[in-house]
């Protein structure tokens, strides 16, 4: 036990030294050991190493400090984690602080083309993210009954990913702003949904 817990501490000890001024990496951090303190190995775990793991690849890339702040404030309405995907899906590359002024110039175009492939990678997150979420609740259908928007999303890349590109298919901002909110209540959506499993089982459909 007392290994697994210096494991978890010089992990994040070394995420925190490697990160240096860098907050959002210190708050993605932060909640990673939270989670695991937890035992939490759902998939908001998962979405959170998927942020470490890309922006320690990239220390010097900044988001702007507004963002950070809505990120990782204490009153925050969700995750770290969950909030950034929701940023990067609703603004893009816009919460990124382009100003590269801390950057040497002859790395400035390798800065911006990573900045590009993460961004490619944000509708993949939201995708694992929404599946890992289905996969949690107690009925395949769940989910998709408490939030439509989710089934129309399926829907959309379902038929439509191979005419065009997944960031068109996700160009529907207020839509994916819906998802988010009401993903808010997704503890009261799971109870819900096992409430009228179990009704189901015992009053079954002749």
């Amino acid at each position: 036990m007392r290994i697994i817990i210096l494991s978890l501490f010089l992990s994040f000890l070394s995420v925190e030294l490697f990160a240096k001024d860098n907050l959002l990496l210190i708050c993605l951090a932060k909640e990673e050991s939270i989670l695991h303190k937890n035992n939490n190995q759902t998939v908001l775990y998962r979405l959170n190493q998927n942020f470490i793991n890309e922006l320690a690849t990239s220390n010097d890339i900044s988001i702007k400090k507004n963002f950070v702040d809505e990120i990782c404030s204490p009153k925050a309405k969700f995750p770290p984690s969950v909030g950034l995907l929701r940023l990067l899906l609703l603004n893009e590359s816009d919460i990124f602080d382009l100003s590269l002024s801390g950057v040497d110039p002859s790395m400035r175009s390798y800065k911006m083309a990573y900045i590009r492939e993460l961004q490619k990678q944000v509708p993949h997150f939201f995708i694992s993210y929404l599946a890992g979420i289905q996969s949690e609740m107690p009925d395949a259908h769940c989910l998709t009954k408490a939030i439509p928007e989710i089934g129309a999303f399926n829907e959309r890349l379902k038929y439509l990913e191979e005419e065009i590109t997944i960031h068109q298919i996700l160009s529907q901002k207020t839509s994916i702003d819906s998802i988010f909110t009401k993903l808010l209540d997704i503890d009261k959506i799971k109870r819900n949904c096992l409430k009228l499993k179990r009704r189901s089982k015992k009053n079954p459909r002749v």
